[in-house]
């Protein structure tokens, strides 16, 4: 292996443990009195400097102007809204999680990583997913909820249910050479746990995708579905499969409890009030209120109806609220323009096996989806990393499949 080669290896070694973990420092990484995460984020913050600045020249269009401009604002806004409003430990670590992760691996994939490189990350990050499924099916590394739900090392349901559909679209759409039989019950596998994790968000964005994928692709997959379908409604009628999968975990919160008498809707409810505070304060700080301050805005106003979540559990509101209207206007359209962009490129290249577009395209609408039910800014860290990549200006495939 290249010198050259290696030291990009060990970058993307290091980015995907960073997106992994989500923070510059970790204390669930502590072992024998020394914490990982200190020397991984070490690593990775250096090999960014040495990328950024090695970056000779930066072709400007029309997604990276907008990526920019939302980078601007968040960055010259934040510490003027955190002087007006305060700023308090969870903004100020959510923040610089942020700035120091997502901001510089954005532009290093965007002007610095190629086809193998990005592959390589991705499969980093489903071999992550394996991991996860298989404490998951253990119980190694269970932090136990009182409501039944899974949490692996400290990670909450909801960021587990994501890794779990993020395992079963890389299987899926991700070109490697594996048996079919052996994708199959991998795939099986994690669509079971992202169902028991008891998450709604990651689960219906699955569904959705696959929903999208048959819409584009009727006339190729319909025949395939049918039998696939066929197959699937033999195996739950002839066995006692449903029941086993319905007592594990908490796979009746995912369908709303409609299998109980007198099922909660407490977990939508609480979303529509989130909506609500979130609108509330667009309107009363359309500048914004700093990183952070969600809650307390939000519960300033209604002090009779506390709100426990510390975000709104949508993105786009979290933007607008604590960055200002300028930043959300920012997002929206990058948004918008990824999406018109992963579809024509995924198009563009249908023909090329090694193409990675139709995965990125999937994820990307599976995360959009979970971004607006359930996901933060510094949650959004892939989504962010599937933008870059839609965004590398060299197709991502190999010319020998063209």
């Amino acid at each position: 292996m290249k010198i050259n080669n290696l030291f990009t290896f060990i970058f993307v070694l290091t980015a995907a443990a960073e997106l992994a973990i989500g923070r510059i420092y970790d204390e669930r990484l502590s072992f024998l009195g020394f914490n990982l995460s200190i020397l991984l984020s070490f690593v990775f913050l250096l090999f960014s400097l040495i990328f950024i600045f090695s970056t000779k020249k930066i072709i400007l269009d029309k997604s990276k102007i907008l990526l920019i401009s939302f980078f601007l604002v968040l960055l010259i806004m934040n510490p003027i809204l955190w002087v007006i409003y305060g700023a308090f430990e969870y903004g100020v670590i959510k923040f610089f999680n942020f700035v120091l992760i997502s901001i510089p691996l954005s532009f290093i994939i965007i002007e610095k990583l190629k086809y193998d490189d990005i592959k390589n990350l991705f499969l980093i990050l489903l071999g992550l997913s394996f991991l996860l499924l298989f404490l998951a099916i253990t119980g190694l590394f269970d932090t136990p909820r009182a409501d039944g739900r899974i949490s692996i090392l400290g990670g909450g349901p909801i960021i587990f249910g994501r890794w779990m559909g993020f395992g079963v679209l890389a299987l899926f759409f991700i070109p490697i050479q594996k048996k079919i039989t052996i994708r199959i019950i991998a795939i099986s596998a994690f669509i079971i746990y992202c169902l028991i994790s008891g998450s709604r968000g990651p689960f219906t964005a699955l569904l959705i995708c696959f929903l999208l994928f048959f819409f584009l692709n009727f006339r190729k997959v319909f025949v395939k579905s049918l039998i696939l379908f066929f197959v699937i409604s033999c195996v739950f009628i002839a066995t006692n499969i449903s029941n086993d999968i319905s007592e594990l975990g908490r796979t009746d919160r995912v369908f709303l409890n409609v299998a109980k008498k007198g099922g909660s809707n407490q977990s939508t409810q609480t979303r529509y009030e989130l909506i609500e505070r979130s609108l509330d304060l667009m309107i009363r700080y359309p500048l914004g209120i700093g990183a952070g301050n969600w809650q307390i805005k939000a519960n300033e106003y209604s002090p009779t109806h506390l709100m426990a979540h510390e975000y709104p559990h949508n993105l786009i509101f979290e933007v607008i609220n604590e960055y200002g209207i300028f930043a959300g206007l920012f997002l929206i359209l990058f948004i918008l323009k990824i999406s018109f962009a992963s579809f024509a490129k995924m198009i563009n290249y249908k023909n090329n096996k090694s193409s990675l577009y139709p995965f990125l395209f999937y994820l990307w609408c599976f995360l959009i989806v979970n971004a607006m039910v359930s996901g933060s800014l510094n949650d959004s860290r892939l989504l962010l990393v599937v933008a870059s990549c839609v965004m590398i200006h060299k197709p991502l495939l190999l010319k020998l499949d063209e």
